[in-house]
């Protein structure tokens, strides 16, 4: 079930898809049923229109709203060569109750020069209308009379369609600057598409589909403009919201508006889709149809555009389109968001675009010309205005340069926003915009060497960027935000690659010289100190399976399955605290261990730590070569210490000789591939040498004496000479 306001979300996204799309019925029972709605891409004709009120004229698309005596100037613009003879017709509307009098009925026969009945139409608005409605009707006899009693005879059915048709158009304008504005930003740069997107959709109260943002940059834009996606309807603060998906959405978007002004809310004077269906219905006679014609204003031009294409013959199609209501003004009202930052005066240059003013606006300042001659009055400056022009990209209105403008103005400066709603002059509130002034930038410190460098002094509004600059390096742009109306904090290069003092320039508007700062390289901790006095390793007890064991005669040799400790005795002037961590690992692989206290590490005293482990149990069966270790405390880390050399051992199950004392005997085990070469003499003659990587359990060794060692070269330690210990003859 749904509740009160859902409800009447749904209505209004059923609403739009009538009013959006092509009235298209099947019959159900009896009652009409909506089709799929085409959408308004057909181009129609063009109307020049101009108001004149108090001596004042504008073209239409500055207009908001008529008043009673405007003086309306229209005139329909056709080819030379248009064939077709067009009827134009402006019809006064009031009352649903109260049919309007002929003579707020006036014609054009658009075919003829004006001395005959032709040319442009030049209307009063007489007392008591509210809508100005203008038909173009192909010429057949008696087309004018028979317009006029239609229209009188259901007035209520024309002032709802002209209602809509007004709102629809407004909707139309506000979507096709969204559109506008996303193919902007996917030409200029886009990459910042997924910033700019969602500011364009707050700017216009649209609610823009998530998942589009989160595709790779050059698929946003094309899922951003594809109106098929899924949008959802929203107003100007409403809370309530409908998804709609479909053709309907080529003008919907949560682009519905008051009655009041269009300000961004749900019209309440919008009806359900059968009262349409019904509106369209009651105009449709056997000569005539009427087709919405959605009104795209540029300027003086009324561009028009249909989802039906026109018939010439019966019934004929009759083209509707509407001007603005005709009402009292009622001018949107702005204000400056509480967590907006003032804006700098003049903080252009270095690349930087116009400062923006963030007021929150009504969409209608984006998507129509009704809001003009808008300017920035400063106080205290007599005569000094900022001309302002509303981004939708930015959000907000863009302050434009005055070289009227003081060069060393100094503190906050208090303006006030002025300008034209359509005919009528309005007041925005008041608002601060920040100054360069005194342009000095000092650290605030923070006690620590990680993290942002925040920095503070002028407007931080100002910036225009911060560059940094090693010792020996050119200045390079980095990150910052603003975190105060004067601090900033920047990002600097990570802590472990700053060996130098680093140069900060903070760059301000054109004319202003960058602030600059040295930044000394972080306090680095002293590395913990330490030796290695002594270390043990003893093998695990022998195979009774293998029972023939190479017998390391290296020093540092280490086998990789002993239990190896060694002890750790910190310098003189140096304490262990327990908090420390050994690392160890070899030069001839990645792998690296790092023991604690409690974990193979155990603190004996202040002064001596001792370290245990298994190595190829911790760094793995691959481990091998110059075994390393390290003190370590936090992130500091103290020297490398030479800890033996890593060797592993293959394993010998026995050594068979034959009964021939010239011939070679043969050795038995697994992983002889761990073995270099083997000899039955220190100095290696006629050796056995072992092919790299040697997969077999067997291998042809000189022949020795009864109770004579075999000598064996590891692969590990080449250079040191081992023994295979008296080795059982069979």
């Amino acid at each position: 079930m749904f509740t009160a306001d859902e409800f009447a979300m749904k209505r209004l996204a059923r609403m739009f898809a009538m009013v959006l799309g092509v009235m298209a019925a099947d019959v159900v029972g009896g009652r009409p049923a909506l089709a799929d709605p085409a959408p308004f891409d057909l181009a129609g004709p063009s109307l020049q229109i101009t108001v004149t009120r108090r001596g004042t004229t504008l073209p239409i698309a500055a207009v908001p709203q008529l008043s009673a005596g405007d003086k309306v100037h229209v005139q329909v613009l056709l080819p030379a060569t248009e064939t077709a003879h067009y009827l134009m017709v402006a019809a006064f509307l009031r009352d649903p109750t109260n049919p309007p009098p002929e003579a707020w009925f006036s014609r054009s026969e658009t075919w003829r020069p004006a001395a005959r009945g032709g040319g442009p139409l030049d209307l009063t608005v007489p007392p008591e209308a509210q809508h100005l409605a203008v038909f173009l009707a192909p010429a057949t006899g008696g087309d004018f009379v028979t317009l006029r009693k239609a229209v009188m005879a259901r007035p209520g059915a024309f002032i709802r369609a002209a209602q809509d048709l007004e709102q629809a158009s407004l909707d139309r304008g506000r979507f096709d600057a969204y559109l506008a504005a996303i193919r902007k930003v996917s030409a200029t740069s886009p990459e910042t598409l997924a910033h700019d997107a969602p500011i364009i959709a707050s700017s216009l109260r649209i609610k823009i589909n998530e998942e589009c943002l989160q595709r790779q940059s050059e698929f946003q834009a094309a899922c951003l403009l594809d109106t098929k996606q899924s949008v959802v309807l929203g107003g100007d603060g409403a809370a309530n919201a409908t998804s709609l998906t479909g053709a309907a959405t080529d003008l919907a978007m949560s682009l519905a508006a008051t009655p009041a002004g269009g300000l961004g809310y749900y019209s309440p004077y919008i009806s359900t889709i059968r009262e349409i269906v019904g509106i369209f219905g009651a105009m449709h006679t056997a000569r005539y149809q009427y087709i919405p014609a959605l009104g795209v204003p540029d300027g003086d031009r009324l561009g028009l555009v249909l989802n039906t294409p026109p018939s010439f013959a019966d019934p004929k199609s009759v083209l509707m389109a509407t001007l603005p209501e005709i009402k009292p003004s009622v001018i949107p009202t702005s204000h400056m968001p509480a967590a907006a930052v003032a804006p700098c005066l003049g903080a252009k240059g270095l690349g930087a675009k116009d400062p923006v003013l963030p007021l929150a606006v009504s969409p209608l300042f984006y998507a129509t010309g009704y809001a003009h001659d808008l300017k920035l009055r400063l106080r205290g400056e007599p005569g000094v205005e900022l001309p302002l022009t509303p981004d939708p990209v930015r959000g907000g209105l863009a302050i434009g340069a005055n070289p009227a403008v003081p060069a060393k103005l100094t503190g906050p400066i208090s303006g006030v926003l002025r300008g034209m709603w359509g005919f009528e002059p309005f007041s925005g509130p008041e608002v601060t915009l920040q100054t360069a002034g005194d342009w000095h930038w000092d650290r605030k410190e923070s006690g620590r060497d990680d993290g942002p460098l925040v920095l503070t002094g002028a407007a931080s509004a100002c910036v225009a960027s911060v560059t940094v600059a090693p010792a020996k390096g050119k200045p390079q742009p980095v990150a910052w935000k603003v975190t105060g109306t004067d601090s900033i904090g920047v990002t600097l290069p990570a802590t472990a690659d700053r060996h130098d003092a680093l140069t900060v320039s903070v760059n301000g508007p054109d004319g202003t010289a960058p602030a600059v700062l040295v930044v000394a390289p972080p306090a680095r901790a002293l590395p913990p100190a330490a030796r290695i006095v002594a270390k043990f390793s003893d093998l695990p007890p022998p195979d009774p399976a293998a029972p023939l064991l190479v017998q390391l005669d290296g020093a540092d040799e280490i086998a990789a399955n002993a239990r190896l400790s060694f002890t750790l005795k910190a310098d003189p002037d140096a304490r262990f605290t327990g908090r420390e961590a050994v690392e160890i690992g070899t030069t001839g692989s990645d792998a690296t261990v790092r023991l604690t206290v409690g974990n193979g590490l155990t603190l004996v005293d202040p002064t001596v730590l001792v370290a245990s482990l298994n190595p190829a149990q911790v760094l793995g069966a691959s481990a091998y070569g110059p075994l390393r270790a390290r003190l370590m405390r936090g992130d500091v880390a103290g020297d490398w210490l030479g800890v033996g050399t890593l060797v592993r051992l293959p394993t010998i199950r026995g050594l068979d000789c034959p009964a021939d004392p010239a011939a070679r005997c043969l050795l038995r085990g697994e992983a002889l591939y761990l073995m270099a070469s083997v000899a039955a003499t220190r100095e290696f003659d006629n050796a056995a040498n072992v092919p790299d990587g040697y997969p077999g359990t067997t291998l042809s060794v000189p022949r020795v004496a009864t109770g004579a060692p075999l000598f064996v070269r590891l692969h590990d330690a080449p250079e040191i000479v081992n023994r295979i210990a008296a080795p059982v003859v069979r």
